[in-house]
């Protein structure tokens, strides 16, 4: 058995073209780290909105800028939920499985954390988002 080899053509454009070339992939380099930077600064500034807090028996909102620990009423016992940092998360729940307390802090808009047999739910709402109206999909 033998095995062909293939020889490739070396790099051959004349040198007064090769700089268009790097000036061409730096600029491409820059402007894709910028666009990352700009995409990871709107995803990671989570404090401009607030915390929206439904139980079975009301619905709480609070901003994220301001700390706070909040207790719910649900139908199983005392729901905590602590907010902190532009975060907030379940820190203590009656629940049987505890799993909602397992969840990681929430900052971004339409995220949201569930204690389903408590039936508390914790869903970031971004500050522009009272003025939006609802679509006929949702219900």
């Amino acid at each position: 058995m033998s095995i062909a080899l293939v020889w490739l053509p070396r790099y051959t454009w004349p040198m007064k073209h090769r700089w268009k070339t790097l000036l061409g992939d730096t600029l491409i380099l820059i402007a894709c780290i910028l666009a990352l930077v700009v995409i990871t600064k709107q995803t990671a500034s989570g404090g401009s909105g607030y915390v929206q807090i439904q139980s079975s028996e009301a619905t709480y909102r609070y901003s994220l800028n301001v700390d706070r620990e909040v207790t719910v009423q649900g139908p199983l016992g005392e729901t905590h939920v602590v907010i902190e940092d532009g975060h907030a998360h379940i820190e203590d729940s009656p629940c049987p499985t505890k799993s909602c307390t397992f969840q990681k802090p929430i900052s971004s808009a339409r995220s949201w954390i569930a204690c389903l047999p408590n039936q508390v739910l914790l869903t970031v709402v971004g500050s522009d988002s009272e003025n939006q109206e609802v679509d006929d999909v949702a219900n």
